[in-house]
């Protein structure tokens, strides 16, 4: 470690602590070094930099060790401006080293230092103490216009010398702690794309037998309206009317066919992960259409009461799609022997901190018990038989909503039905 005294016009570099690889001090004079650094310190001194130690924000990365070091030190010596000069790369986007000053309290602040070496440019006294190792390029600093700080043996000189010490350190353990809490985000990002993506396809599994009545109907027609159209151009007694309205039938069959199915694969495919303005009507509308075959086996009659504004929410629309889907699949699969009814409606309401648009999917099923409602949106938690999944529509959804910064609600009544309220920002 080296550290500097500027005053008076001096500047003089002393080597202490010597590392790297101009040089390595020996054992006993890096020993002598850090003893006489704390016989020069008063005992409540080091205690309060050992408090600072314990308490080193170690998760807040090098930046923030780096900060919280100044401050202790400034709370130690509150007659004197105490800063740092950090060059690191936690921060690879910032132009420039990391620049922290505390000065005295009431005391006005100069201009800043041009020269990072020296951040205090307008004290008379200022004493500077390079980190060690990796970080030999950055240093912490001390000033004043007292006259002690000029003196080598000076007890706040020395304070700042451990601090530094101290700091060369913390760092290390700082900038691992970064990187293993980045490490940890990824995987967690990465484990709810893959929670996500394994709720989608196992909705879509349950849709599979739909997909295959939606696309019979039609198909049944372009086949056999195709043969009879063949039939008769071969016979030769052709009429233009009904060839073109059986045409315009196998046209209109065609086009219901491919909506469907393209929207089918829009939704089961991974996604994009980018967001940007959707319709929250369409994204309703097209839920109810991947389930219409869910909804027609349970003879479940879906009400819409949309608000007459255009209710547009800032996301991404295969995941809003999604929530909606698991939530229609719940009402069905909840929904009395006869005369189920889902109802959808939406609402704009005005709020001091932002608009907000709200959804509510209500159903007149079974309703759900009250010890059972804190724990519906709990993953894994389900009351159905196992074919009817594994209790992790509700836990997706609500992560889904939270992610596009809303919130989702349950209120129900054991055999009065259920309501989920989605409450999001409004784009």
């Amino acid at each position: 470690m080296t550290k500097r005294r500027y005053g008076a016009g001096e500047v003089r570099a002393v080597k202490v602590d010597s590392q790297g690889d101009t040089g390595r001090a020996s054992d006993t004079e890096l020993s002598s070094s850090r003893q006489r650094i704390v016989e020069n310190v008063p005992a409540g001194w080091l205690e309060r930099l050992l408090v600072a130690v314990a308490d080193a924000p170690l998760s807040g990365g090098e930046g923030a060790v780096v900060e919280g070091m100044v401050a202790c030190v400034s709370a130690i010596l509150p007659a004197y401006a105490v800063g740092a000069c950090f060059v690191g790369d936690s921060n690879p986007g910032r132009a420039g080293p990391l620049v922290v000053k505390r000065f005295p309290e009431g005391v006005a602040r100069p201009a800043d230092g041009i020269d990072p070496t020296r951040i205090f440019p307008a004290s008379k006294y200022e004493y500077v103490a390079a980190l060690a190792g990796t970080y030999s390029s950055s240093t912490l600093h001390l000033a004043s216009h007292i006259d002690e700080l000029d003196a080598d043996e000076s007890p706040a000189a020395r304070l700042l010398e451990r601090a530094a010490i101290v700091l060369s350190l913390l760092l290390p353990k700082a900038r691992a702690a970064t990187r293993v809490a980045a490490g940890a985000n990824r995987n967690a990002r990465a484990f709810e794309k893959r929670m996500i993506q394994a709720d989608k396809l196992a909705t879509f599994g349950q849709l599979a037998a739909g997909v295959v009545h939606e696309l019979n109907n039609p198909l049944t027609s372009i086949v056999a309206y195709s043969d009879h159209l063949i039939k008769r151009a071969l016979e030769g007694g052709v009429s233009d009317a009904e060839d073109v309205e059986r045409l315009r039938r196998i046209n209109e069959s065609a086009n219901r066919m491919l909506h469907f199915t393209r929207e089918l694969v829009c939704y089961a495919r991974p996604s994009s992960g980018v967001a940007g303005p959707v319709s929250l009507h369409r994204a309703m509308d097209q839920a109810v259409a991947f389930c219409e075959h869910v909804l027609s086996r349970a003879e479940v009659r879906v009400e819409r009461r949309y608000s007459e504004e255009l209710l547009t929410v800032h996301g991404e629309s295969e995941q809003l799609v999604q929530v909606f889907v698991n939530l229609l699949t719940n009402a069905c699969q909840a929904a009395p022997a006869a005369g189920g009814r889902i109802v959808l409606t939406t609402s704009y309401r005005p709020r001091r901190a932002g608009p907000r648009i709200v959804a509510i999917v209500e159903d007149n099923g079974g309703g759900i018990a009250a010890d059972h409602l804190d724990h519906v949106f709990a993953p894994f938690f389900t009351t159905k038989r196992d074919r009817h999944g594994v209790g992790l529509g509700l836990s997706i959804s609500k992560n889904i909503v939270e992610s596009h910064d809303g919130v989702i609600r349950v209120e129900s009544e054991f055999g009065s039905g259920t309501r989920f309220l989605i409450e999001l920002p409004a784009a």
